[in-house]
């Protein structure tokens, strides 16, 4: 016959015990971390795989950036202090630091790449972000722009309109410049200048690829289009003298303008 008397509670339920055994492991495992178990010691990152295409930033120099912050260990390191310390390099625009069990750090890299130059020491990147390398002056093919700080982005997107625009005539640009008061300039490949004023700058550089075509038939060759009329334009042209070289010709006065 069954015993059906009275059982005594039980000390501990199976869900009570199962939580002490987790919060025992958890306890377990901060203190191996506080102890040093998981560091540098116990689990060194043996290698820093870089990845991405590289053509101004060598691994080496990645991998030196990054052998300081990831000297902690893999379990210990500071993946966001790895990424800044790579970051920090002049050509690097973007930096994805992950782990790799059970020893590596795999670093992919996206360098800066330049597509124009901004004011004195400055490069446009692709991203339309500003940044400064040491020694860049001495790279070629790079349009020049300039002008106030506060107006680099619109700089640039005008820069790539009027790019876009004028590679539909076979023209390229040189440079591109606004000054203090707003008003716009641009040089071509050609060393053609191109004044725009501070108005209707877009219209403007319309209306010269409008007329481009009948400015090449000329036997001179153009040295300034002056844009900055309500209607019409100003042409200075370089004439060669006897001795074959060229010089700007300015047979009358040209009126005062106010773009």
């Amino acid at each position: 016959m069954a015993n059906i008397d009275d059982q005594p509670d039980r000390l501990i339920g199976p869900a009570t015990l199962a939580t002490l055994i987790l919060a025992g492991g958890l306890l377990l495992a901060a203190l191996w971390l506080r102890s040093g178990l998981l560091g540098a010691g116990q689990w060194p990152i043996a290698w820093l795989d870089v990845e991405g295409e590289l053509h101004r930033t060598s691994s080496s120099q990645i991998r030196g950036a990054a052998a300081g912050p990831a000297g902690n260990g893999f379990f210990s390191v500071d993946l966001e202090r790895v990424r800044e310390a790579v970051e920090a390099l002049p050509w690097v625009a973007d930096v994805e630091v992950s782990r790799h069990w059970p020893d590596a750090l795999r670093i992919r890299i996206v360098e800066h790449q330049p597509v124009a130059r901004w004011n004195q020491t400055g490069l446009f990147s692709d991203r339309g972000h500003v940044f400064t390398v040491d020694g860049s002056e001495s790279m070629q093919g790079l349009a020049r722009l300039s002008g106030p700080d506060s107006r680099r982005q619109d700089v640039l997107e005008e820069w790539l309109w009027m790019r876009r625009e004028l590679g539909r005539i076979g023209q390229d640009i040189q440079a591109v410049r606004v000054d203090d008061r707003g008003a716009w300039a641009v040089v071509l490949g050609s060393g053609l200048e191109i004044l725009l004023g501070r108005e209707q700058v877009r219209e403007r550089l319309e209306r010269y690829i409008g007329i481009h075509d009948v400015l090449a038939e000329d036997q001179r060759r153009a040295d300034r289009v002056d844009l900055r009329y309500t209607n019409g334009l100003a042409v200075r042209w370089l004439v060669e003298d006897g001795s074959g070289a060229a010089r700007r010709l300015n047979a009358s006065q040209e009126p005062q303008i106010n773009g």
